[in-house]
């Protein structure tokens, strides 16, 4: 038990602070780029989380044979429910940042937005119904409380509900950014790399189906080991998609992507180029395409005959989404945001 306990402790702080320096560069890429939305919120609230799992794993494991506090039953079992608590506010709250990754990069014109806020919500109501069985179970049965590794047996209904759940939130992270680059003109290289990224997700299922597998078994080392495996594997994706795009600007890398004839007339007889990085999409939507382009671009213009700006927290910059119709698509909010982003440029 005693090298269970070390191992524990080598995992718990080995494997968070990986998750925990990615997070930090996200972070910090976001910041100087002065691009923070909601998605960064969650990461950054899933980096405070791993704190208290790593907490939660040393308190736990800190017998009077390990140290080095030496404490009693009653800290180690606080210790275990930090530790599952923080165990499931890690796994969650790094899937709704990814979640609001892709809301981010959402138009306002498009339905998907609204089934991907749907699932935020679904998001939220799977991790604290978790929440609440899991100590549920645990209060029911507290026999583990008497047990040298203070660890709670929970058993084959809390091993079914986390394993349904994951599939859940994996699928949704894996269909939704496939949904929406499935109406973005990209190179196939680009659109490739994109679907990678957020497919990602999928190594978060594999973990979870690991980890639930030892759930539903009598073999509670094991499960403790994977739960960390798996808790620091949701941070690293979490992070992946913000962290190879700022990999690819370091390296230079940048690559043509389709632009919208509409944009392209407009830049004729001027000295601009179409841009040719990832910030400027183009997507097929039911009125006709949408341009979405940074307006942080100077000396940028649209030849368009409906354009208007979305400001917002959740959006990865000031864009502009353009469109080739004479529909009137936008609404009067959008009509109102847009004339306050003129107002403040």
């Amino acid at each position: 038990m005693t090298s269970f306990f070390v191992t524990i402790r080598i995992l718990a702080t080995v494997l968070p602070a990986l998750g925990i320096a990615l997070t930090s560069l996200r972070l910090y890429y976001r910041h100087t780029r002065r691009h923070l939305g909601w998605d960064d919120a969650w990461a950054a609230f899933c980096m405070f989380c791993a704190f208290f799992l790593a907490a939660g794993a040393w308190t736990r494991s800190d017998t009077p044979q390990v140290g080095p506090f030496h404490h009693g039953p009653r800290v180690r079992i606080l210790g275990y429910y930090m530790l599952n608590v923080a165990f499931t506010c890690v796994l969650w709250s790094a899937r709704l940042s990814i979640l609001f990754s892709i809301i981010r990069l959402i138009p306002y014109l498009m339905r998907l937005r609204v089934y991907a806020t749907m699932a935020a919500v679904l998001f939220g109501c799977m991790w604290v119904a978790l929440i609440i069985l899991k100590i549920t179970v645990c209060e029911t049965h507290p026999e583990w409380k008497q047990t040298q590794g203070v660890q709670c047996v929970l058993g084959p209904a809390v091993a079914g509900v986390e394993l349904a759940t994951d599939f859940i939130a994996d699928v949704i992270l894996v269909a939704l950014p496939i949904r929406l680059l499935w109406n973005i003109k990209l190179s196939p290289s680009r659109r490739a790399l994109l679907t990678g990224i957020f497919s990602a997700s999928m190594f978060t299922t594999i973990v979870s189906i690991v980890h639930g597998v030892f759930v539903f078994s009598s073999n509670r080392n094991a499960e403790g080991i994977w739960a960390h495996v798996l808790a620091s594997t949701a941070m690293i994706v979490a992070n992946l998609a913000v962290l190879v795009i700022w990999f690819m600007h370091l390296v230079g890398h940048h690559e043509e992507s389709q632009v919208s004839p509409d944009l392209t007339a407009g830049m004729e007889g001027t000295d601009q180029t179409p841009p040719k990085d990832l910030s400027t999409l183009r997507f097929n939507h039911d009125t006709g395409p949408i341009v979405l382009q940074p307006l942080d671009r100077k000396g940028l213009h649209l030849s368009t005959l409906n354009s208007f700006s979305s400001h917002s927290e959740g959006s990865l910059a000031t864009m502009t989404f353009a469109t080739n119709t004479n529909g009137d698509i936008a609404s009067k909010a959008d009509r109102s945001i847009y004339l306050e982003a003129n107002r403040q440029r």
